[in-house]
């Protein structure tokens, strides 16, 4: 008889009931064991939440709520929770990793960290005030802070004080010439504009003269500067020189810039160094947050590999 029909001894039955009724019971007793728990977490929560009201006001509990019930709150709360679960019943590794997920959330979500690395990259130029710079003959102002539309026009995005500082020192007579710079590696339609053409867009938009606008291809900062300095042996006299881009970005720039042979003067934008305030996003992670962290990270991982 063939082995999938053979019939098990009356034992088994029994056996196997057995075994049934045990894995019930220890799921409720599981249950049992959780719910306290389980309970206790949202009692500390409560307090927590509580405590954030009466220390720092009405303000301060909207803002702690409306943190925790974002995408990166609810991952954050979501991972202390399973973290715990898998210490109380002796999970190691899967505690281990929800462990190391739960502190690399909230490190590089928290407002604090990322402030601080921020800081790292934009200690040189703080006290730099572009208005109060000498006049220049020609200013490269890097690819980023800008997008384009649906509709196909061009918008000022999170870095666009790159182009609004261009344009402000265009009008008080700091500048003579603008040149944007930037590709895209991948356009998904015909009206999805290069970052040089959007720059190109928004400071005639901001009363630039055309004629004062040039434009330089690269899909990256390393091919810009040398798209730059083939542009500088073209045009033996540029006057004088500087390079506008995000602060945290500049010490980037100016590296690879030396690298390829181009002289020119730093010029900050976009400072993302902000004063200390009280926010839940010092404990509570944020994708805001995320965000910067994830720039400064790049920015050094492109130092590792000269890029």
């Amino acid at each position: 008889m063939a082995f999938w029909n053979r019939r098990k001894p009356d034992g088994d039955d029994q056996t196997d009931e057995n075994h049934a009724d045990r894995i019930r019971e220890r799921t409720t007793t599981d249950r049992l064991r959780v719910l306290p728990h389980l309970l206790m977490m949202l009692f500390v929560g409560a307090l927590f939440v509580g405590a954030v009201g009466v220390l720092g006001g009405k303000t301060m509990f909207e803002k702690t709520l409306t943190a925790l019930a974002q995408p990166c709150g609810i991952l954050w709360l979501a991972l202390i929770m399973l973290t715990y679960f898998c210490l109380l019943l002796r999970q190691t590794w899967p505690a281990l990793i929800g462990m190391l997920c739960f502190f690399l959330l909230t490190i590089g979500g928290n407002s604090f960290a990322a402030n601080w690395l921020v800081l790292q990259r934009e200690t040189p130029f703080l006290d730099v005030d572009p208005m109060k710079l000498d006049p220049y003959d020609t200013v490269f102002v890097l690819g980023g802070g800008t997008g384009t539309r649906n509709n196909g026009t061009a918008q000022l995005t999170r870095s666009g004080d790159r182009v609004a500082t261009a344009a402000r020192l265009f009008h008080a007579g700091k500048i003579k010439n603008i040149i944007c710079t930037g590709t895209q590696s991948f356009r998904s339609t015909e009206k999805d504009l290069h970052p040089r053409e959007e720059a190109a867009i928004i400071l005639e938009d901001l009363q630039v003269p055309v004629e004062n606008i040039g434009q330089i291809k690269g899909v990256n900062t390393f091919e810009e500067m040398q798209n730059i300095r083939k542009w500088l042996e073209g045009n033996p006299n540029p006057g004088r020189v500087g390079i506008l881009t995000s602060a945290w970005h500049l010490k980037r720039a100016m590296r690879l810039a030396e690298s390829a042979g181009v002289i020119a003067d730093p010029i900050p934008a976009n400072f993302l160094t902000t004063p200390f305030s009280p926010s839940p996003n010092l404990l509570i992670p944020s994708a805001a947050n995320l965000e910067v962290t994830t720039a400064m990270v790049n920015e050094y991982l492109a130092g590792l590999v000269n890029r």
